[in-house]
């Protein structure tokens, strides 16, 4: 019960994966990112939960993959007073660096995407 399990994220070359703010993926790699940003997003929702502070400097960036870091904080959307709250703001925060690299994607629609797995 005192073990914890790391794993080292390396790009292709074995250097360690960049932070997703340090990368500029355009086109088809930002949109692979988004998909899977959210797939991941809506699988903490559906067991009720929020990252409680993303944004793309908890995100790592391989060459085709993300990975979320930073996962201790992680708030309970029901049962925290401030639950929706976080919620609301991981997906601003995401949304906001997404658009600024071109991708058309809103926080309220994601918010909404996510109470819908969250309940």
């Amino acid at each position: 019960g005192t073990e914890l399990l790391m794993e080292l994220v390396t790009l292709a070359d074995g250097s360690g994966a960049p932070r997703l703010a340090q990368t500029r993926p355009a086109g088809d790699l930002l949109e692979r990112y988004w998909s899977q940003l959210t797939d991941a997003m809506r699988g903490m929702a559906a067991l009720g939960l929020a990252h409680g502070d993303l944004s793309p400097f908890n995100l790592l960036a391989t060459e085709d993959r993300l990975v979320l870091i930073d996962l201790p904080q992680a708030v309970d959307v029901v049962a925290n007073p401030q639950g929706m709250d976080h919620l609301a703001r991981d997906c601003r925060n995401v949304t906001a660096w997404f658009r600024a690299r071109g991708l058309d994607v809103d926080a309220d629609a994601l918010l909404a995407d996510l109470l819908a797995y969250a309940f």
